[in-house]
């Protein structure tokens, strides 16, 4: 049995004649009467309904019913609704999965090229190391080669020029004793004659 709210209850047991037959004139025993029945029926529907057999647990046809209308409605909705996302999921996830792939794919080729291009380079220094030691090398014995002759040039320039320089002085010195002897001859009679000897 369904419990209805004490108001309502009230409220039908107040206006409830009203829609049967037209209003009429009422005394105060019958209001009184009317009250005191609506007020009983408040109590009554107040109390709890007692519990009948079966109650909550009654497994008779209810059950198999639910159980049948639960299968049904799991099919109806996995045919008609379930199946087209679940078709949207398995493509998407196959798509992601190839894409994963292609990319798994590439890494590993990337790898590849790194190592690669990583042992080019390794040896591509290693060549540049050896040729920038050897063009050195080279340059450094092409500068002492040529500072070698240019010291050499200028040691024979310098001895040259040393040698022409004694000369000129051996020279000079030659061409002046002869003039300091003469002046010295005419200084000596020139202080002779100014003492008067």
């Amino acid at each position: 049995m369904a419990r209805r709210s004490p108001l309502v209850l009230l409220l039908l047991a107040l206006c409830g004649p009203a829609f049967l037959m037209p209003s009429t004139q009422q005394s105060a025993p019958e209001k009184t009467q009317q009250l005191m029945t609506a007020g009983g029926a408040i109590m009554v529907a107040s109390l709890p309904a007692p519990a009948y057999a079966g109650g909550m647990f009654d497994f008779g046809l209810t059950l198999p019913f639910v159980a049948i209308t639960f299968l049904t409605m799991m099919a109806v909705l996995n045919a008609l609704w379930f199946a087209p996302v679940t078709e949207e999921m398995d493509e998407r996830n196959a798509k992601l999965l190839q894409t994963l792939s292609e990319a798994t794919d590439m890494l590993a080729k990337a790898d590849e090229m790194q190592v690669e291009y990583t042992a080019n380079i390794k040896e591509a220094r290693e060549k540049a190391a050896k040729e920038l030691a050897a063009a050195r090398k080279s340059t450094e014995e092409a500068i002492a080669r040529d500072a070698a002759v240019a010291e050499s040039e200028r040691e024979k320039k310098a001895s040259t020029f040393r040698a022409k320089l004694e000369a000129e002085i051996q020279e000079k010195k030659n061409g002046a004793e002869n003039l300091i002897k003469e002046r010295q001859a005419d200084f000596v009679k020139q202080s002779l004659q100014a003492v008067g000897l």
